[in-house]
């Protein structure tokens, strides 16, 4: 086994990898986090005896922010072993590695969303806590109870640090946000004299719309309802306290700072 950074030469097996491990992403999908993220993401992979590429991860730049106080931080990303690999150690030593190789960029936290309970359980054995939970809500609007405003995604970004200034939380950057949000909206929200915003994509199934972030509380879709219209509208919470599965986990690089816990990480990239 060897542990090493990938390259671009690394792609296509990246791609397979991907592919394998994350089936209910399309080719487009796996095409979009390429082309945008990548770049200024740092991978890590490993390889078996035959040179194989088997395990990868990436590592994504993000800060921890709360009122004037920033931290640097990374955000672990598909991490994900080839089937026929798993269960040998190879995602523990592409961890360790990008770990070592992190704390040498003085990045002081990793972040993660676990995409099961049992993933959750796997990365607490390796010293991630839990921060948040997150739970859907479904909504019945009948009726408009405030206005809504399509913002970009620049605006959309300032709005969400004016109303998480004193909570601990996962700045994103222009680009996370678009990928996190790829043909989905950004609204601000006036009900009132109160103002807010939320990130929002279609729905299916019967649901008008998908609330992917919703700050600063639940009062939103009525807002919505008067772009989008009536009807039932999913909302997805994870602000801290809130029960349900593992959203957000979290591992200090050293010193802790408990001050800054529970992080608040609103979208999941996943």
């Amino acid at each position: 086994m060897r542990t090493r950074k990938t390259t671009p030469a690394d792609i296509p097996a990246l791609k397979a990898i991907w592919n394998e491990a994350f089936a209910e992403d399309s080719a487009q999908d796996i095409d979009e986090f390429f082309e945008t993220l990548y770049p200024n993401a740092t991978g890590f992979c490993a390889e078996d005896e035959t040179g194989c590429v088997c395990t990868m991860l990436f590592a994504l730049p993000q800060t921890i922010v709360k009122g004037e106080k920033q931290l640097k931080a990374a955000y672990l990303y598909a991490v994900a072993t080839k089937k026929e690999h798993r269960g040998q150690g190879y995602c523990r030593a592409v961890m360790a590695y990008a770990e070592k190789e992190l704390r040498k960029r003085y990045v002081e936290a990793l972040l993660l969303s676990p995409a099961s309970e049992r993933l959750a359980d796997f990365y607490a054995e390796r010293g991630f806590t839990r921060q948040t939970g997150a739970k859907k809500t479904l909504l019945d609007c009948a009726q408009p109870t405030g206005q809504a405003t399509e913002i970009g995604v620049q605006d959309y970004a300032g709005l969400r640090e004016t109303a998480l200034w004193d909570i601990p939380h996962v700045r994103y950057d222009r680009a996370q946000l678009e990928y996190a949000m790829a043909g989905g909206k950004f609204y601000c929200l006036m009900a009132g004299y109160a103002m807010g915003c939320a990130a929002v994509k279609d729905g299916k199934d019967g649901v008008q719309a998908v609330v992917c972030e919703l700050l600063p509380g639940t009062e939103g879709p009525g807002a919505l309802a008067e772009k989008r219209g009536a009807g039932k509208y999913e909302v997805v919470s994870s602000l801290p306290g809130e029960d349900g599965e593992t959203w957000c986990m979290l591992k200090w690089l050293g010193k802790a700072y408990p001050e800054l816990e529970p992080v608040y990480m609103g979208f999941s990239l996943e």
